[in-house]
């Protein structure tokens, strides 16, 4: 199954200190320094933490970074079943100043390179575990956070020593410290080419279908970018080679700066393995010219200074794309006898293929793929399950006679700390859109991602002001596996009808 929502997150992540940031920047290895302090690599800098930590720490994983907690409290506590005993620090990134709103946090410093800013989470409360040994050790390790601050390492000189500045009031494209042209170069040049040859079957599969202006849209809104962009500016193009290659062509929004992208090219052969990241990027000595460029695996870029492009301002229409898709397939080693399989964004299902759900109780139709089964549960409405009837995956349609007339205000002020007061600790992470995109319609939403006996639970909750009162859409599934579930909220959404 297609995993829309894995690729989402993994492109939104900045905006909440709750979200992870992309976990190629987190990723870490662990060593002891000849002196006996522990040292963690990772992506951009080292952490040291001091040599009487040795066997009394670990480090772990999480939606929100990697956090490090004092083993004896958090051994105790989990023998009583609670999670969360003995945290000391969170190490995390963000591309905006997000973590200013923690409670306690010590900041690191600015990378110029991933415009990242790194910090560490303290606890907001006292996490030892009750008993005397326990509460000392801690102690002892918390009066120290202060040496892990000071041996923090970046690698390269790259690191401010406060963090980035605000934007200027004038700037539209600047928020939260983070301009349009960073934000895009991230996403480009950093994020979009590492999901790509993590995965590059499924991000092929995934932006073909769904649309790279999706992508961008959730990316943007979450790190509070101002940003021009309609969906008329993205567009997707398939082409299919001989030999079983894919090679998917995104057309993006003519570039800001040097060296923004006129388009991507994602290639990907899954019999050979073959995979390549390709970039027609803007240079601003060459006017609507520009370099055909590309990322390896290994994070290399290359210029193929010599090799012709078309004009930047090229759209997704022209039929010269199939010449120059054919040139990329050239410098991939695949093969250039290249067709057009079609261009990518969601297919509106024709009403005929769909199957019409009545719910007279409530006042409203709409409709689903026949494939679904449904039901009607009073007080909550009418239930769609992708896959096993009275279990999540599923859609859930309602509709209440009552108008909520600020659907976003109502998120923010009563939605979103019920979802707190209902799951706590469990509540891993928060998103309030103004407007998300489905069904045609751009509605008001909340997405909450829960743990829930092991898994991650993702409920994403949409309002529609409708001629009779407000329509609720609720779509929940599990660990990110959402492709099926967000199509069924696309067909109820588009086809809902109050009666």
């Amino acid at each position: 199954m297609k995993k829309l929502l894995a690729c989402l997150l993994a492109l939104v992540i900045f905006a909440l200190p709750a979200l992870a940031e992309p976990r190629s920047y987190l990723d870490y290895t662990d060593d002891v320094l000849e002196d006996g302090s522990l040292i963690y690599y990772f992506m951009e800098l080292s952490l040291k933490l001091p040599a009487d930590w040795r066997g009394k720490v670990f480090a772990m994983a999480e939606n929100s970074g990697v956090g490090f907690y004092q083993r004896a409290s958090y051994d105790a506590f989990q023998a009583d079943g609670l999670d969360g005993g003995g945290f000391l620090f969170r190490l995390g990134c963000s591309v905006n100043h997000s973590f200013d709103q923690l409670p306690s946090f010590r900041y690191l410093g600015f990378s110029e390179e991933s415009a990242l800013n790194y910090y560490l989470e303290l606890p907001s409360d006292y996490r030892a575990y009750g008993n005397d040994a326990a509460r000392a050790e801690y102690d002892a390790m918390f009066a120290q956070i202060d040496y892990v601050v000071e041996n923090a390492s970046f690698y390269a000189d790259q690191a401010q020593a406060e963090p980035a500045t605000e934007p200027q009031a004038q700037d539209d494209s600047a928020a939260e410290g983070v301009t349009l042209e960073q934000a895009r170069y991230h996403f480009e040049h950093n994020a979009l080419p590492r999901y790509f040859y993590d995965d590059p079957a499924n991000v092929i599969d995934v932006l073909s279908n769904n649309g790279v202006y999706r992508l961008w849209k959730a990316f943007a809104d979450e790190n509070g970018i101002a940003y021009p962009y309609t969906a008329a500016d993205c567009r997707e193009v398939l082409f299919d080679a001989d030999d079983g290659t894919a090679i998917l062509l995104l057309t993006l929004p003519w570039p800001e700066a040097t060296p923004l992208c006129f388009r991507i090219y994602m290639v990907y052969n899954a019999s050979t393995g073959a995979a390549g990241y390709y970039t027609v990027e803007y240079n601003n000595l060459l006017g609507d010219a520009a370099f055909l460029c590309g990322w390896s695996a290994e994070r290399e870029h290359t210029n193929y200074g010599d090799a012709p492009v078309l004009s930047g301002a090229v759209t997704g229409e022209e039929p010269e794309l199939l010449d120059e898709a054919r040139q990329v397939a050239g410098l991939a080693g695949v093969s250039t006898a290249l067709t057009r399989a079609g261009a990518g964004g969601p297919v509106d299902p024709e009403p005929q293929d769909l199957a019409l759900i009545e719910c007279p109780q409530l006042g409203f139709t709409t409709m689903a793929d026949p494939a679904y089964t449904w039901k009607y549960e009073e007080g909550t409405g009418v239930y769609i399950f992708a896959e096993a009837a009275g279990s999540i995956p599923y859609v859930i349609v309602y509709r209440t006679g009552d108008v909520i007339a600020e659907p976003l205000e109502y998120i923010r002020e009563q939605y979103t700390p019920h979802m707190k007061q209902q799951y706590g600790d469990d509540l891993a992470a928060v998103t309030e859109y103004e407007t998300y995109e489905t069904g045609g319609k751009a509605l008001p939403a909340g997405l909450y991602v829960y743990r829930l006996q092991g898994h991650l639970v993702s409920m994403l909750r949409l309002y529609e002001v409708t001629d009779n009162g407000t329509a609720v859409y609720t779509a929940k599934y599990l660990d990110d596996d959402g492709a099926a579930t967000l199509g069924i909220l696309d067909s109820a959404v588009r086809c809902f009808k109050d009666e």
